[in-house]
């Protein structure tokens, strides 16, 4: 390369795409936040997996902001949609418990696989723990 400006288009070039490389953790966060919130949501009717995957996309999601002073779009609906499945997941969670604890045919099911597995059945740990109440 000789002195025709070639070596400064390259350096340029260079620097140029130096500058915006420092962005792409932060791209890339922000994306895995979305991909993460957006698998979150049909998750949530998953054993629980729905409320820990909506937490990581919003972690991911604040995390990317790093230093600058905005969010990227990836992160702001990553965010959203990581807030929606640890709602749904907490409310299928929330109306599963009701469900078993006052549905007789449940609260039967739930009787035989704790003898099953404990020796005594749920209602009688539930005495035992002086809430009979449920």
């Amino acid at each position: 390369m000789g002195d025709n400006g070639d070596d400064k288009y390259y350096y340029n070039n260079y620097n140029y795409n130096k500058s915006h490389n420092q962005l792409d953790s932060h791209v890339n966060m922000a994306t895995v936040a979305l991909v993460t919130g957006l698998i979150a949501i049909p998750l949530c009717f998953v054993m629980n997996i729905g409320i820990v995957l909506g937490g990581v996309a919003v972690v991911l999601g604040i995390l990317s902001k790093g230093l600058e002073k905005k969010l990227l779009p990836q992160a702001k609906r990553g965010i959203i949609y990581g807030t929606i499945g640890i709602v749904l997941g907490y409310i299928v969670f929330v109306s599963s418990m009701h469900t078993i604890l006052t549905d007789p045919t449940y609260r039967q099911q739930l009787n035989q696989m704790s003898e099953q597995m404990n020796g005594q059945s749920f209602d009688d740990l539930l005495k035992e723990l002086g809430l009979s109440d449920l």
